[in-house]
């Protein structure tokens, strides 16, 4: 192990001393021990708060909120960072840039801006060295996990190690902004008949591997259901609208927005926006064929079909 990993281990288990992990865990504990444990982490619990067949729905209630509450970088990185990807001074870039983002994640975090030509913009830039951060906390992460318990409903303790090769593989691919940007376009190709459904246009010309660049959505969150309300939208119909695109992307499309937590979708002058593309997956003609056996059998209470279906699946 080298010098840097000793280090990292070290702040890994005085974490988890200081927040006294031999006395068990709560869901307010594990959050705080994941923020403290920084970036990869956070991550690592986002992903944990979406799988309520791993965990106990309280803590997949605390572990949401890590999909907001992740703290910043401070914008003077930020502005180096940009500059280093633009290869120009910011302000030949932008009219102006908001320091304060819009909102921070794990593998980066996003700024409002206008551009020299007056389009409003966001512009989503990665953490520096992130990838390897990410790996090496992986590596240490599965090392520390044989003192970290959550119990199921069931009794059975959970196999954080899943979660954490899940979380890799899927990291992987949010690594490259560059193949986010091919998502967005390829999204917007598969769903540009459907009025009802949008995405974020990407501005090409300042999109990097690192820096991604695109259109400034102003919605409202799908989660903030008292406004829509207010604003007069109908909420079963949005309801009805987001499921049926959702089965296309899956049944018809076989390519599919693989994180859609309430902050990745909004609302905007009668659209469903799909914000982040970060994470999608594709399915092979089999498995599709399987699930479309899947959702008729469901359809028909064809039971028998169904378990065939789910079987072959694995």
């Amino acid at each position: 192990m080298s010098e840097a990993a000793r280090i990292r281990m070290r702040h890994i288990l005085h974490v988890l001393k200081e927040n006294k992990i031999v006395q068990g865990l709560t869901p307010e504990k594990l959050k705080k021990i994941l923020e403290g444990l920084g970036p990869t982490f956070i991550k690592f619990g986002q992903i944990l708060s979406m799988r309520p067949d791993l965990i106990p729905p309280e803590y997949c209630d605390e572990l949401a909120k890590l999909r907001s509450d992740v703290k910043p970088m401070p914008f003077s990185l930020v502005k180096d960072l940009i500059e280093a990807e633009c290869k120009k001074n910011i302000d030949e870039v932008f009219q102006n840039i908001d320091p304060l983002p819009l909102g921070s994640a794990s593998i980066g975090q996003v700024h409002k801006a206008v551009l020299k030509d007056g389009r409003e913009v966001v512009v989503k830039i990665q953490h520096p060295k992130i990838k390897e951060i990410m790996k090496q906390d992986i590596f240490l992460c599965k090392k520390a996990m044989f003192i970290m318990k959550v119990v199921r409903p069931s009794g059975d303790a959970v196999d954080f190690i899943i979660v954490l090769d899940e979380m890799w593989e899927a990291a992987q691919r949010e690594f490259d902004f560059l193949q986010e940007a091919a998502n967005l376009e390829e999204f917007a190709e598969r769903n540009k008949d459907i009025k009802y459904v949008s995405c974020p246009k990407v501005i090409s010309q300042w999109t990097t591997t690192r820096m991604l660049m695109m259109e400034y959505i102003d919605g409202i969150p799908i989660d903030a259901l008292d406004l829509l309300k207010i604003l007069g939208y109908d909420l079963n119909e949005i309801g009805r609208k987001l499921a049926e695109n959702y089965v296309k992307q899956v049944l018809e499309d076989a390519f599919f927005q693989a994180d859609p937590h309430p902050g990745n979708i909004c609302i905007r002058d009668g659209q469903i926006i799909w914000i982040d593309m970060g994470m999608m997956a594709r399915l092979s003609d089999r498995d599709r064929q399987l699930f479309s056996n899947a959702v008729e059998a469901i359809t028909f209470g064809d039971i028998y079909e169904l378990k065939d279906t789910v079987l072959s699946l694995g």
